[in-house]
């Protein structure tokens, strides 16, 4: 019983925010989850990392990542889990799918957004309810391109540093910050991987996305971007792992 609620809280959670900034989650394309150890030391002029982070992902064709994420509200004593996975393809391809407790996607590709339900064993195409998704979408590219000074029109960006590095990025819009206050971006010290991202919302509840497995530079099948039937995860693992 309470398993069951907590799933439909869940559910319950993502359909209210997904028209809010479901995307805001994916700025980053990484591994597992590492936990940040002495307090954080500012960094004075945030451009050399951002251009090195730049540089170092400037040669990534695509990554398809794996990750879980935890969603810390007021309402409940334990975070509210779910995993799924993210692709991403040059130019500007992306596919943010959220695999359990439940099944939801988001596609982006060129101009077009598009959004499914799994249910009742099939994908159902819902309306796109959020004007500024495909925006959003076209940030969240950037982001995994490194491309983090072009955000600057839109997030106030600083650095820390400690046993990693941390960049955190400030929505400059008052109604952004109205549902987000920041959104912090832990990589390795060397830029070379992100560890996790966590979103935190005004109200104190907070969204953390634990990155577990990645590979790069993969072949995707046909469809996996598709905005009218997408080709469906099991069949988009099986060909990266054939792949190998």
């Amino acid at each position: 019983m309470v398993a069951a609620a907590e799933e439909q809280a869940v559910r319950g959670t993502v359909r209210e925010r997904r028209d809010q900034g479901l995307a805001w989650a994916a700025g980053a394309w990484a591994v597992a989850a590492l936990e940040v150890g002495a307090e954080a030391r500012a960094v004075p002029d945030v451009r050399p990392i951002l251009q090195e982070l730049q540089r170092k992902m400037s040669s990534v064709r695509s990554v398809y990542l794996e990750f879980t994420q935890e969603r810390h509200l007021k309402l409940f004593e334990e975070p509210l889990k779910s995993e799924g996975v993210m692709l991403i393809e040059r130019p500007d391809q992306i596919r943010w799918e959220t695999t359990a407790p439940y099944q939801s996607m988001l596609i982006a590709k060129q101009k077009s957004v598009a959004q499914f339900e799994f249910e009742e064993g099939k994908w159902k195409k819902l309306n796109v309810g959020f004007p500024q998704l495909r925006r959003v979408m076209d940030q969240m590219v950037l982001m995994h391109q490194g491309k983090l000074e072009a955000l600057e029109s839109d997030f106030a960006i600083s650095a820390a540093t400690n046993s990693m590095t941390i960049i955190t990025l400030t929505p400059k819009d008052e109604n952004v910050r109205g549902i987000l206050s920041s959104i912090e971006i832990y990589l390795l010290p060397d830029l070379s991987s992100t560890r996790q991202v966590i979103m935190h919302e005004p109200s104190g509840d907070m969204t953390k996305i634990l990155f577990r497995k990645e590979t790069r530079d993969v072949t995707f099948p046909p469809g996996t971007f598709d905005l009218k039937q997408p080709t469906d995860t099991d069949l988009i693992k099986k060909a990266i792992n054939n792949g190998k």
